[in-house]
């Protein structure tokens, strides 16, 4: 091994925090890092794809990893003379096995050696965490390409709520090209999320309630599940360190379950052209989707969806009302409805009363959802006929919804129509919002 000295601002603020045992610091830091991984050369030259180097004390095999080209000289003894830089999230988005563990800096006096799901937390923390780690001011806005089922399940019956895999928007605002960013997102190989006519349909919207937006770190069984410390089994492709499965590109990803959308809602259509239309915007107001015109102003609205099953809440003064949350640039607010006249409430159309004000000054914002559990499951309902209810399992275990017989929606959406019974324990479910 050759001789390391820290090399830089970086090193040298990291090998202080190492050396003072201030290992919450020295995560931190390496969460923003950039790291050198040795390559062969005929992957430097671009003849083949890069590996991951690797290590096996007998135990573990370990990912190596330094926190800068000299650094990898100095642990390799200068064997290693071409490598290449990438970031934690990089790493995480190509991980290759949720068995593997993270060395980094092996064999020199400043290392760590991280277990998967550390790596996942520091490569992808949770939406909350992310908030707070960036100073970003307002919520969050993610996205989810649409299928044409999806899209009159939407637009045609009135649905108001968002299930499954959905994705930060910022991470692939860049691209313009349909099937790149179906691509980017996992989806493909998804039938009809790339249209006949090159166009890719997306629920676009705020965030709303940080607690309602899971990082889904887990595996494909319970081996790799157990690896992370993760909470969800999932079907392939699934990566399980929070990042949607492209291991080219980092494009983080969340699990939502009958989540309800807020005010302003969005569907849009990124065409081949890469041009962006807005086809329809969801008013919380009126519980329903408003077509827009070429213009760009609302057109007629849509069907009325149902609130029997979910609903926003917020307490004002001690009263309780039904609610959407209204996402805008000032920050959050939030619209109370009432069904009769009330001070300060304007009428909106017959028997709908509506007052705006912002988020800070409720008691309390909560999102309301029908729980209970089938078979052992926990479970939402979504809807109900014929002395039966429609649930969706929301336990996040792919063996447990196959066992149940439930039929997969998409990945991470599972549903079945079972006898109104046998559901246990049907229960409000209240969760108040992280604002």
């Amino acid at each position: 091994m050759g001789e390391w000295r820290p090399s830089g601002p970086f090193e040298e603020s990291l090998s202080t925090a190492f050396a003072g045992g201030d290992l919450a610091l020295c995560l931190a830091m390496l969460r923003l890092a950039e790291f050198a991984l040795p390559i062969t050369p005929s992957a430097a030259a671009g003849e083949e794809r890069a590996a991951w180097p690797t290590a096996d004390d007998g135990e573990r095999t370990w990912v190596l990893a330094y926190t800068s080209a000299a650094a990898l000289k100095a642990g390799t003894g200068g064997a290693e003379p071409y490598h290449r830089i990438v970031t934690m999230p990089e790493l995480a988005a190509g991980w290759p096995d949720l068995r593997w563990g993270l060395a980094i800096n092996p064999g020199l006096p400043v290392h760590f050696f991280l277990e998967p799901g550390t790596v996942a937390r520091l490569a992808v923390p949770t939406m909350a965490q992310e908030r707070v780690i960036s100073g970003a001011p307002g919520l969050p806005v993610v996205q989810k390409p649409l299928t044409p089922d999806d899209l009159y399940t939407y637009l045609l019956e009135g649905e108001s709520r968002v299930s499954g895999y959905c994705h930060n928007a910022q991470d692939v605002a860049h691209i313009a090209t349909p099937a790149v960013l179906a691509d980017a997102v996992g989806l493909a190989e998804v039938p009809g999320v790339v249209t006949d006519q090159g166009a890719v349909n997306l629920l676009r919207w705020a965030a709303v309630g940080l607690n309602l937006y899971h990082t889904p770190y887990g595996g494909l069984d319970e081996e790799g599940r157990a690896a992370v410390d993760g909470h969800i089994i999932e079907e392939p492709p699934f990566v399980g360190m929070g990042l949607a499965p492209n291991r080219d590109r980092v494009v983080r990803e969340y699990k939502v379950d009958g989540v309800g959308l807020p005010h302003g809602a969005e569907i849009v259509e990124l065409t081949d052209a890469g041009v962006e239309r807005r086809h329809a915007v969801y008013d919380g107001d009126l519980e329903r989707w408003l077509l827009v015109n070429e213009d760009g102003t609302d057109a007629a609205g849509l069907a009325t969806g149902s609130s029997l099953w979910h609903s926003y809440r917020a307490r004002v003064a001690g009263v309780e009302y039904q609610a959407s949350p209204d996402p805008r640039t000032d920050g959050l607010w939030v619209r109370l409805r009432a069904f009769e006249p009330a001070d300060g409430f304007e009428e909106l159309e017959p028997g709908r009363f509506v007052r705006t004000l912002p988020a800070a000054e409720c008691e309390e914002v909560a999102f309301v959802t029908m729980a209970g559990e089938w078979r052992g499951a926990p479970c939402q309902v979504h809807g109900a006929r014929d002395g039966k209810l429609l649930v969706e399992y929301v336990g996040g275990l792919l063996p447990v919804a196959r066992d149940l017989g439930m039929e997969r929606v998409e990945r991470g959406v599972y549903r079945a129509w079972v006898p109104r019974e046998e559901v246990l324990g049907l229960r409000e479910q209240v969760v108040p919002l992280e604002l």
